[in-house]
């Protein structure tokens, strides 16, 4: 292993030798750390029900209404982005190939409710022959359903018109895209070779760089597999240790995370309810994500000086410039811990659709704002989830949760504290974001990576540089597949 890990050559950034009395430290409290982690459990079932209580509060009417009308058609997008992306991923096959049974990856599309079959008749027409579509939305056109009977209309116009060599009517356009998203300007291009030639070049592009990105976490995948056992190895032997100094008041840190948590759940919440439809949204997320850190006040208040609370969290440099390609290492290590999550998510989903019928699928605002985003909303998206996220979800969980939790186990095996520790904190991570509790595990396997990075390095900004270049991979992708 590459001697810079090695702490006895390359230490972290320490503060300078003091002489004379140490400066004093605030003792742990039980019941300090008691209300703390009774505040921390709380805060996670706030945090992982924050969107439903959002709609539940600020929708009661709608709900009540649309409740005495059962047969009502919801409002908006009747598919979800993951249909979008089946579907585009299934037209960009066949354009790169030309092989009509591309289509066949979309099969899945038509299992989500009447909204899914028209639009896989759309996509079966555009890559089979409107000929095709057309037999299918005449099957189609047999259910009751009412968004059956809104959308099998507009559809059958849209492709009846490329096989007439006619434009769409606006209105019949206007509907689809509404409700059918990219699938309704697929339908309404049909009669429009040279529209239609151009999303096929659209689809081609994207195609390529889904497939480059790809390959990239495959290889990074590959060689973080390696490099992760390499250090295992190295560990066992006591040639890599921790670089986390587990302190004893460590119930200072467990109330500082406990105000975190509150502290963003409150701004979270309130932005939600309190700002107008226009506001600029993104840029006052990334503001509050820096804003929640007046929650780092809090070990001074107790008796923590800054320079040392600094410290304690990995708050600091380190080795300077050499984190940065420790980061992209460490964002390599913790891919294999992402993959095996997503195995676990893989078996998880199974279950689910066996006990309800329907398979749950991954969810987040990122994700939902790139749909259709202009080059600036997209720089605002880059932004909160490159650099604002990593640095204050790393210094939160990675930092402040990490050295309490280390501290706490201080006296066990060092093993037993260092993977307990990291489970505990990656799954808290997991929980708190809005994908659903089925998507936990690749999440947290992924966080568990990032606590590796802290526990080898000691600086907090490896981790937030594996953490933002993992944002940034995954932000490309939505950009490239919804972004307009």
């Amino acid at each position: 292993m590459n001697d810079t890990l090695d702490p006895s050559q390359n230490p972290p950034e320490s503060p300078p030798k003091k002489t004379g009395k140490q400066p004093s430290r605030a003792r742990n409290t039980t019941w300090g750390l008691v209300l703390a982690w009774v505040t921390i459990l709380i805060s996670i079932v706030l945090w992982s029900s924050k969107t439903t209580l959002v709609e539940l509060l600020g929708k009661t009417a709608e709900i009540s209404e649309s409740a005495s009308e059962p047969d009502s058609i919801p409002d908006g997008l009747l598919v979800s982005i993951q249909e979008e992306v089946i579907g585009q991923i299934a037209f960009s096959l066949y354009s790169l190939t030309g092989d009509p049974s591309s289509v066949m990856q979309a099969g899945p599309i038509e299992s989500i409710g009447p909204a899914g079959e028209v639009a896989y008749a759309i996509l079966l027409g555009s890559i089979s022959g409107p000929e095709q579509g057309l037999e299918l939305l005449s099957k189609i056109s047999e259910s009751q359903d009412p968004i059956v009977k809104l959308l099998v209309p507009a559809a059958t116009s849209a492709l009846q018109a490329a096989v007439d060599g006619t434009p769409v009517d606006a209105s019949t356009s206007a509907l689809l895209e509404e409700r059918l998203g990219w699938f309704g300007r697929l339908a309404s291009n049909l009669p429009d070779a040279a529209a239609m030639k151009e999303m096929a070049e659209s689809s081609r592009s994207s195609m390529t760089i889904l497939i480059v990105l790809l390959l990239l976490f495959g290889v990074g995948g590959v060689t973080g597999f390696v490099v992760g056992i390499v250090l295992l190895i190295f560990s066992l032997l006591g040639r890599l240790p921790s670089r986390i100094d587990p302190i004893a008041p460590h119930g200072i840190y467990a109330e500082t995370f406990a105000i975190w948590m509150l502290v963003f759940f409150v701004l979270q919440v309130s932005m939600a309810f309190l700002l107008p439809e226009n506001a600029p949204t993104l840029a006052l997320s990334t503001g509050l994500f820096f804003l929640s850190l007046v929650a780092l006040a809090w070990p001074a208040v107790r008796g923590v000086p800054f320079s040392q609370m600094r410290q304690d969290i990995g708050l600091h440099w380190g080795g300077g410039l050499r984190e940065f390609p420790f980061g992209i290492l460490n964002w390599m290590v913790a891919l294999p811990l992402l993959f095996i999550g997503a195995i676990l998510t893989f078996g998880l989903s199974a279950i689910m659709e066996f006990l309800t019928g329907q398979a749950p699928t991954p969810s987040h605002p990122a994700q939902q704002a790139a749909v259709g985003a202009g080059p600036w909303t997209i720089i605002q998206l880059y932004v909160l989830a490159c650099i604002a996220a990593p640095i204050v979800e790393e210094t939160m969980f990675r930092g402040v949760l990490l050295t309490h939790l280390r501290g706490a186990m201080r006296r066990w095996a060092t093993p037993a504290a260092i993977a307990l520790s990291a489970l505990i904190s990656s799954v808290i991570f997991a929980a708190i974001h809005p994908q659903g509790f089925v998507f936990i595990p690749p999440l947290a396997g992924l966080a568990i990576g990032f606590c590796v990075g802290r526990e080898l390095r000691g600086s907090l900004v490896a981790p937030m540089v594996a953490h933002g270049f993992s944002n940034a991979l995954v932000m490309t992708i939505n950009v490239v597949m919804f972004a307009g």
